[in-house]
């Protein structure tokens, strides 16, 4: 072989391979997606008011959802069955789950603090409402929702929030994209 040709046979598999690296690259940077859920640092007093929509249409099955029906169980809200009957949210139901029960208490909750859209979607006012009752950050990373019922504990790990899920009974990162 000709010294040209073995030199454009050199410089064609280096390319080759390069774009093959690159290739098998790009998805492995990729996968490394930056975190996407509940965050804050510092004092409470602005942690949620820069969250995303939260409903049926929006991150409905996340540990995101779950936070959220945490602040529902805390200040007692309460949803409406089909038949018009009224019913306490309760533990059990923080599944992480935006279903029709999750909707018409989030409308409760909205109605109760006199939000202006009590449509059920956990928007800017409703987190922002719900941001005033937040406390601490205490021992243990521990920040504390004081509910109109109860008060209820979350967790905030490196600026993370993470929230106790009943399907697990651990403790997990508030991810919108992510339930369990």
């Amino acid at each position: 072989m000709s010294m040209r040709k073995r030199t454009i046979a050199m410089i064609t598999a280096a390319l080759l391979g390069a774009g093959a690296t690159g290739i098998a690259l790009a998805p492995a940077a990729n996968a490394a997606a930056p975190y996407h859920g509940v965050d804050g640092s510092g004092g409470v007093y602005d942690d949620w008011q820069d969250e995303e929509n939260l409903g049926v249409d929006d991150y409905a099955e996340s540990n995101a959802t779950a936070l959220w029906e945490t602040v529902l169980y805390a200040d007692g809200a309460q949803w409406q069955d089909d038949d018009g009957d009224w019913h306490a949210f309760k533990k059990n139901q923080v599944d992480g789950s935006f279903g029709p029960e999750t909707e018409s208490a989030t409308q409760w909750w909205q109605e109760r603090y006199g939000l202006p859209d009590a449509d059920g979607v956990v928007t800017d006012d409703s987190w922002e409402s719900a941001q005033r009752r937040l406390h601490g950050p205490y021992t243990g990373s521990v920040v504390q929702y004081a509910g109109h019922a109860r008060t209820v504990n979350f967790k905030r790990v490196g600026g993370k929030y993470r929230v106790k899920l009943r399907l697990t009974g651990s403790w997990k990162n508030a991810y919108y994209d992510t339930l369990g």
